[in-house]
């Protein structure tokens, strides 16, 4: 199973303390876990303003523990999306593409948008750990 790691929780899902983010970490480092990006321009942006996040993704692409989807398609995916309410096109049109159905995210605009679009899971608490699945990728 994969997930998208929205950028409002790049500090936290770093943070050792964090509580919350622990079972997405162990997920992520003992199982089939994946994290699933895109370098399109918004991603990429928000990317850049977090080296430590940006180093974690690398180590996450050298150990095969981050799925890569082409920028193209994820963008072609965005211009046919309409009446959003966050301002994030790019997680909906990549979870569409990725085929990617759980959301680490605190951002309560996208919530919506994920449920009601790609009609997924939001992962914000250690309560919710039951989402992390061991099953594979798409």
């Amino acid at each position: 199973m994969c997930l998208i790691l929205d950028a409002n929780k790049y500090a936290d899902f770093l943070n050792p303390q964090n509580q919350d983010m622990e079972p997405v970490r162990k997920w992520i480092g003992t199982s089939n876990g994946k994290l699933v990006y895109s370098p399109t321009e918004k991603m990429q942006s928000e990317l850049s303003r977090h080296n430590k996040m940006k180093a974690q993704f690398d180590r996450y692409r050298e150990t095969n523990k981050l799925k890569l989807i082409p920028s193209d398609k994820v963008r072609r995916e965005m211009d046919g999306l309409r009446h959003l309410q966050s301002d994030d096109p790019h997680i909906i049109a990549l979870a569409h593409v990725a085929g990617v159905k759980l959301l680490v995210s605190g951002d309560t605009n996208l919530h919506y948008d994920f449920k009601q679009i790609i009609g997924g899971s939001i992962y914000q608490t250690k309560e919710h750990e039951h989402l992390l699945k061991r099953d594979l990728c798409p």
